[in-house]
């Protein structure tokens, strides 16, 4: 279950809460088929075949969104364009279709196929404005189908999160040192061993910080990088001073024990634990990649981005780090550990700038307001 299928659960259940009848369409036995059972969201489970059999599940999504009364298609992964577009082709353009997009786009997609499935479309919902000039230049989505929508968190239960005292005691960390930590997969990807090193480092210098580690790894891939970060804090001789927690449910909680939380990938294109960090009143370092920058500034005419190299770039929401580089974020901890009134500030900038523009309410709005905007499928 990574972060696509997460926000297709959540937007499901969402539009439902408003009227809206949303059903999943997932493969059958998949996380996301039993995660939407769960929710208790309607799903329509493909079988797992071949994938040579894009044609009879084309067929099978357009007769079941008949019988159904299904008039719009929102496609959520690169990989089921052509299936959405064989059926809408194949409901005789019965169908409204439209894409969210979630990852970057590596490489130009301006080939005949691409374009022909991309002039399908009848509307493409970037979240970041970086993300729509690059739909826009490495494809041939029609400009005027290309919509800003950030991607949005319900807010609530962040908004309530519990004392640090009480979520240290609940996860059972110390209560009075400073803890840095990051929510997310053990995933190489996420550069959880960066912090490692620098909290080492700022450990030998006598600063009593900690380490909190709150996620699974990746499944489906045995890469073996929980594994590794256990012994690589055991030869940094952190053992008893980083704390490996697994999954945790109560997110709000796991936010609420930080004193900054670190967003240490080596890119991402869309950071909803930044959002939730923000939202949470946790004060942020992040790594300056991928979507990041663009997320914090949201909104922003003409956002004063400090250095963009070197280290600690700061925005009013955040401190920036280059990405993979362990002696910036040494850095940017202590500024948080030495500087009076800095972890306040980007406290209050951070909740105040997800509270404005990523609410789910927000989004579903958005939504709403761009399906009204198009003519209903014939």
């Amino acid at each position: 279950m990574g972060g696509i299928e997460l926000n297709v659960r959540r937007l499901a259940r969402w539009l439902n809460a408003r009227g809206h009848h949303c059903v999943i369409v997932a493969a059958q036995d998949s996380p996301l088929h039993h995660g939407a059972a769960a929710d208790g969201t309607d799903c329509l489970a493909i079988p797992a075949r071949s994938r040579y059999t894009v044609f009879g599940d084309a067929r099978l999504l357009a007769r079941r969104f008949h019988d159904t009364g299904i008039d719009t298609l929102i496609l959520n992964a690169n990989r089921d364009l052509l299936l959405g577009v064989l059926a809408k082709r194949r409901s005789r353009n019965a169908l409204r279709l439209l894409q969210i997009q979630h990852m970057q786009i590596g490489r130009p997609k301006r080939d005949a196929i691409h374009r022909w499935q991309h002039r399908q479309l009848d509307a493409w919902l970037a979240p970041l404005p970086t993300l729509a000039a690059q739909t826009q230049r490495l494809t041939a989505v029609p400009p005027d189908r290309i919509h800003l929508v950030p991607l949005g968190i319900e807010l609530a239960p962040l908004l309530a999160a519990p004392t640090r005292s009480a979520a240290r005691a609940a996860l059972h960390l110390p209560s009075e040192a400073f803890i840095a930590g990051v929510i997310g997969r053990l995933d190489r990807g996420k550069g959880q061993e960066y912090l490692l090193r620098a909290v080492a480092r700022l450990r030998a210098d006598g600063h009593d910080i900690h380490v909190l580690l709150v996620g699974e790894e990746t499944r489906g891939e045995r890469q073996g990088y929980a594994r590794e970060l256990a012994l690589l804090a055991e030869s940094l001789r952190l053992t008893n001073h980083v704390h490996f927690r697994g999954f945790v449910a109560d997110v709000p909680t796991a936010y609420a024990a930080l004193d900054v939380f670190t967003l240490t990938s080596l890119s991402e294109t869309y950071g909803m634990v930044t959002i939730e960090a923000m939202a949470a009143g946790c004060p942020v370092i992040a790594t300056d990649s991928g979507g990041t920058p663009d997320l914090l500034t949201l909104g922003q005419e003409a956002p004063a981005m400090g250095p963009r190299t070197g280290s600690n770039g700061t925005v009013g929401q955040a401190l920036l780090v280059p990405p993979g580089d362990a002696d910036a974020l040494e850095r940017a901890l202590l500024r948080f550990m030495t500087e009076r009134g800095l972890a306040e500030t980007l406290r209050e900038n951070g909740r105040r700038h997800a509270l404005r523009h990523f609410s789910h309410d927000t989004q579903c709005a958005a939504i709403e307001e761009l399906l009204d905007s198009l003519p209903r499928a014939h």
